[in-house]
């Protein structure tokens, strides 16, 4: 072989690995556990409901749902509170799992088909995951801002 044959076969062996890659990032890289989105609802944001006038009104119950032990398809619920809040969630699980909030030490038991309520004060500002206590897979990202 010539050197120019080479030098077409390294180059087009490039070209079609860089295409594969591109092509597996846009394509498919929103099907996986860990994928962002841009629609808030998809992943089962439940924004807290501001109350108006005297602050009575209760927050929403933030439904968290694990299915064979991980998140939905749409990816971990992205859940926003404040410092102070009273953080309500109902874990769902079609499977009999253990989940932890780390950073607050709650564990419950989910049973099958049944939901669950977790129910706490954000005393504390940062990110917390909830976790499927066997495989620490997280099913529910909480971040908690400042007062």
């Amino acid at each position: 072989m010539r050197w120019r044959d080479r030098i077409i076969g390294i180059a087009l062996g490039v070209c079609l690995g860089i295409g594969v890659v591109v092509f597996f990032v846009f394509v498919y890289s929103g099907r996986t556990v860990d994928a962002p989105s841009l629609s808030r609802e998809a992943q089962g944001v439940v924004p807290k409901v501001a109350g108006r006038g005297g602050g009575n009104a209760r927050p929403r119950v933030a439904t968290v749902r694990v299915i064979g032990g991980t998140p939905p398809s749409s990816g971990p619920a992205e859940l926003h509170y404040r410092k102070g809040d009273l953080v309500r969630l109902k874990v769902v699980s079609d499977l009999e799992e253990s989940v932890e909030l780390i950073g607050y030490g709650i564990s419950r038991t989910v049973p099958a088909n049944r939901p669950t309520p977790i129910r706490f004060r954000a005393s504390k500002a940062g990110n917390f995951a909830l976790i499927v206590t066997a495989s620490h897979i997280g099913v529910a990202r909480i971040t908690i801002g400042g007062a």
